[in-house]
């Protein structure tokens, strides 16, 4: 999967990781532009584009990519920065200004910037606790029905043999277990930490994978017996990985969301044009449409375009 997952997250370690990742240590905002800006506008502060930015993941650059196209069709001058990096690299740009816009997802957007620990554990729960938790220069704009969970998996043959069906049940394995996922999975409150402090397992390694691919190869190799995904990789059910049950609820909703600058959220028009693409997004879309660039290798530009026209969205 060329796209998924190419760069790393927390700490200025991983920080230096994700830069790398996205160009060599230059300007991470730098390249991977597309969707040149349209001449729609009078106004000088009309005609500036709406950056559109997206993670180092498939699904993220795709979404980007919807969001400047529908805009560029609505004669909107907008263009993509894609590939920045993880959330520490892109909520950054936008509190910079280099962007404006960037996909992300609920819950884990909320305990991004949460001073205190995040007590919803409901979508709409989520969807209400973000006005307060974020600072004054960003908004987010309507939730979509669709969602893409983090989610631990392990193989059919190591379920059937150690009798795991949750991430409680991984106490079975407490020490003996090789866990695989994005770098950033090392500190994030649903990984590591989450996994002993909320379950009370014990790793045997933690091992960063920034290539999925090499990821699900060790899975099922069986060097890595538990390894991190998110929920719209076809690679689950195409390899027949087994999606542990999160009892306690560790792992928070994540429906997708735009997170944009607060002069963005005041343009009725971009929001109206942007919450239309939200409002045709489903869980199966984002599935289908990942599959299409990861296994059928198709550019997230092209993938993007196709499924505006098909929407009537562009």
């Amino acid at each position: 999967m060329p796209w998924k997952t190419t760069a790393a997250t927390a700490g200025l370690g991983i920080a230096a990781l994700m830069l790398a990742a996205c160009g060599g240590g230059g300007d991470p905002l730098a390249g991977n532009s597309s969707a040149a800006p349209s001449a729609a506008a009078s106004d000088s502060t009309a005609a500036r584009p709406i950056v559109v930015g997206s993670a180092a993941f498939t699904e993220s650059a795709i979404l980007a990519e919807m969001y400047s196209q529908a805009l560029t069709a609505k004669g909107i001058a907008s263009s993509t920065k894609l590939d920045i990096g993880a959330r520490e690299v892109y909520i950054k740009a936008l509190q910079d200004k280099s962007i404006s816009v960037v996909p992300e997802y609920t819950g884990n957007l909320l305990d991004y910037f949460s001073a205190q620990p995040v007590t919803a554990t409901t979508g709409k729960e989520i969807e209400a606790a973000l006005p307060q938790a974020l600072p004054a220069e960003l908004k987010t704009l309507r939730p979509a029905k669709a969602a893409d969970q983090d989610v631990y998996v392990v193989t059919k043959e190591f379920a059937a043999a150690k009798g795991i069906a949750s991430l409680t049940d991984l106490k079975k394995v407490s020490g003996e277990v090789i866990l695989g996922g994005l770098p950033e999975l090392e500190t994030r409150s649903y990984g590591k930490p989450g996994l002993e402090n909320i379950y009370g397992v014990k790793l045997k390694e933690f091992k960063p994978y920034p290539s999925p691919a090499v990821k699900t190869k060790d899975l099922l190799d069986g060097k890595i017996q538990l390894a991190s995904y998110f929920t719209t990789e076809s690679v689950i059910t195409d390899n027949g990985l087994v999606q542990l049950e999160d009892p306690q609820a560790m792992i928070l909703p994540q429906n997708v969301v735009p997170l944009v600058r607060s002069e963005v959220a005041a343009n009725s028009a971009v929001v109206s044009t942007i919450e239309a693409v939200q409002a045709a997004l489903t869980t199966e879309d984002l599935t289908a449409l990942n599959k299409r660039v990861s296994a059928e290798r198709q550019e997230p530009k092209q993938v993007a375009a196709e499924y505006l026209k098909e929407k009537g969205l562009a």
